[in-house]
């Protein structure tokens, strides 16, 4: 059975462990006053005291056992600070009335008691629920003793009527002090398990800092060592495409050879599709030979060129009047039929323009070489 109540007990709807062992302790207490106030109401009626102070006395007995058990019901509710405060106020407002019926002279049982609901407020039902008894217990105080200063009827109800010892003074004093200390012993538990939870959790938080200033700085060391990884990259990446500029300069510069015949005349076979950038280069490739060589005829063999349009006939006219320009006369050379009929459906200006179907024929016109010269022929990179 007793293990039955004490699982009773322990049932408590309180799910933090500090919040949990204050309603534990406040669980103690409050079944302490009612246990206390069932074992002295009986005692009151066996003190030396007269009928209306053994009935007023009992009265306030049973008023601190109705406290403690209101305050029990609200505490297994769920209320720990709520039950707190109504215990602590009823036990000021009580104890202010034994004041009373002591009178001030005789008191001192009284005042030593309201360190416990000070105390019980302070600790358990925070600092309304110890602003509220404070003022409880001045303004009850205050009241007791000026009600007794006035003379009002019922002071000193309390008061035993010889001056023997009196058994019931020791057990309530035995009582008080139990309950004070209990109350002291539970703070220095909280305060040392609150003292305990910070030193805890400061280490935690100085292992945790330790982590990250670690982590920090190994992900510092690897941004630093990603980092030289993208400027190696954007390095070589700088000079691979420098290296690929210049072997497109060089392709551009072999897609455009020149075949220098004799002392004064050049070929500039061409193989391929003419864009705008070969259209540049092969202009300034001819001007270049031409200047260098000093040549007086520079033959185009378009022979490998696929399709001749505007842009390319544009070009390679534009070509022969600078060509003209340096004293050079320019001469076409593979001129296929469909090439020759694109280049007269453009509507250009071919006046100037002198035309060979190969080079073997321009060159038996212009009677430059014959077939037995053809080993002095040789391809220069300008």
């Amino acid at each position: 059975m007793w293990v039955r109540i004490q699982r009773r007990l322990d049932q408590l709807p309180m799910n933090d462990p500090l919040e949990r062992r204050q309603a534990q302790l406040l669980q103690f207490i409050e079944l302490l006053f009612v246990a206390a106030a069932l074992a002295l109401l009986p005692m009151v009626f066996l003190a030396p005291l007269e009928l209306l102070g053994k009935v007023a006395i009992s009265g306030l007995i049973l008023g601190i056992g109705l406290a403690a058990a209101i305050a029990l019901v609200i505490l297994r509710r769920g209320h720990i600070q709520r039950s707190a405060l109504v215990l602590s106020v009823s036990m000021a407002l009580l104890i202010s009335a034994m004041l009373y019926g002591n009178t001030l002279a005789s008191g001192a049982m009284a005042i030593f008691a309201l360190a416990i609901p000070i105390m019980l407020g302070g600790t358990i039902a925070g600092s309304s629920g110890l602003f509220a008894t404070l003022i409880v217990s001045i303004l009850g105080v205050s009241t007791a003793i000026g009600l007794e200063m006035i003379g009002a009827p019922g002071a000193g109800f309390a008061r035993a009527t010889t001056n023997g010892p009196n058994p019931t003074t020791a057990l309530i004093f035995a009582i008080l002090a139990g309950l004070l200390g209990a109350l002291v012993a539970n703070l220095h538990t909280q305060m040392t398990e609150a003292l305990a939870s910070r030193r805890s959790r400061e280490r935690e938080l100085e292992a945790l800092t330790r982590q990250l200033e670690s982590a920090v700085f190994e992900r510092t060391a690897d941004l630093e060592m990603a980092l030289n990884h993208l400027q190696q990259r954007a390095d070589r990446q700088a000079q691979l495409l420098e290296e690929n500029q210049r072997q497109q300069i060089l392709i551009g510069e072999l897609s455009v050879p020149v075949l220098p015949l004799g002392n004064s005349t050049l070929v500039m076979p061409l193989v391929g599709g003419l864009d705008s950038a070969r259209l540049e280069i092969l202009q300034l490739r001819a001007l270049e030979a031409v200047g260098r060589y000093h040549a007086r005829r520079l033959l185009l063999d378009i022979t490998g060129v696929p399709v001749v349009d505007t842009q390319v006939a544009q070009g390679l006219i534009q070509t022969i009047h600078a060509a003209r320009l340096l004293g050079a006369e320019v001469l076409v050379v593979g001129m296929r039929p469909e090439v020759a009929q694109a280049v007269v459906g453009l509507g250009l200006d071919l006046s100037m323009l002198r035309s060979y179907a190969d080079l073997e024929t321009a060159l038996q016109t212009l009677a430059m070489i014959g077939p037995d010269q053809a080993p002095y022929l040789r391809i220069l990179d300008v």
